[in-house]
């Protein structure tokens, strides 16, 4: 943008996995990776930063609205779960009902049901695409690299998630198996169908929530027996104290669907100069 703008934005979270989304279906708007950085920076003023800027365009095709992603750094990517179920969210806040969003990753169909400031939204995720188990790290057991319209690998350990994605998630992000770099999720299970997951996301780092990593973590566990096919609830780094409140429910059945639904929350408008 190479004049001044004043832009209004709605900041969302999904699990503490938050948002800047900006609604551009009336007004057509385009932002630099300048632009991007400065909006998701934790010192910015008025949004007070963000894991992913995300803005709502018209539809391309055949869905309600086009929905571009950006990370934190600027780059623009083609899924966030987390992400889509806010956009969801704030589209049936605006008064449709089940919602088709077009993203680069492909067309999901969304519905959310609201109740004040709260919403509990659910997507229908594209069906994965799934490799062959890779080395990425002498130290660390075999990741399943998968692709739930964004390139993630999924390492199962024993436990200490968090420690190990802070430690090891800048460096495996970067590695030569991914070109496009990727988001890599360290997973424990806790008990039937349910999982512990940390997640290094591409392009932000350690979030409180990853909704394509709690996918690709849930296909990673029902492809290599570690959980039945259906529901997997998974607890991101949000849930702290492994409450039944605070967690992603996956459903995923092989070659059929991988549903998603969770919490999301509306946290404030503004307004932010450009």
């Amino acid at each position: 943008m190479s004049e001044t703008h004043t832009i209004a934005f709605t900041k969302m979270n999904g699990l503490g996995n938050d948002f800047v989304i900006i609604d551009a279906r009336d007004n057509a708007l385009s932002l630099s990776g300048d632009d991007v950085r400065a909006l998701a920076a934790r010192a910015h003023a008025q949004t007070q930063g963000c894991d992913q800027l995300l803005v709502i365009h018209p539809p391309r095709n055949s869905g309600d609205a086009f929905m571009q992603i950006f990370n934190a750094d600027g780059g623009e990517v083609e899924a966030c779960g987390n992400g889509t179920r806010a956009v969801a969210a704030y589209l049936v806040h605006k008064g449709m009902a089940a919602v088709k969003i077009e993203t680069l990753g492909g067309i999901l169909a969304c519905t959310a049901t609201l109740a004040d400031r709260q919403a509990s939204a659910q997507v229908s995720m594209t069906l994965p695409q799934i490799g062959a188990p890779i080395s990425l790290h002498q130290d660390l057991p075999e990741a399943l690299p998968v692709n739930i319209g964004n390139p993630h690998a999924v390492i199962f350990v024993e436990t200490g998630t968090a420690g190990l994605a802070a430690q090891y998630g800048f460096q495996l992000e970067r590695h030569k198996a991914f070109p496009e770099r990727a988001n890599i999720n360290f997973a424990s299970l806790q008990g039937d169908n349910i999982l512990r997951l940390d997640t290094w996301e591409r392009g932000v780092g350690l979030t409180k929530a990853c909704g394509t990593g709690a996918c690709a973590s849930a296909i990673a566990a029902v492809t290599q027996g570690r959980c039945a096919a259906g529901e997997v609830i998974v607890r991101p780094p949000f849930n702290q104290d492994d409450n039944d409140m605070h967690v992603l429910t996956i459903d995923y059945q092989p070659e059929s669907h991988v549903l998603m639904r969770g919490p999301v929350a509306f946290e404030f408008n503004g307004e932010a100069r450009l």
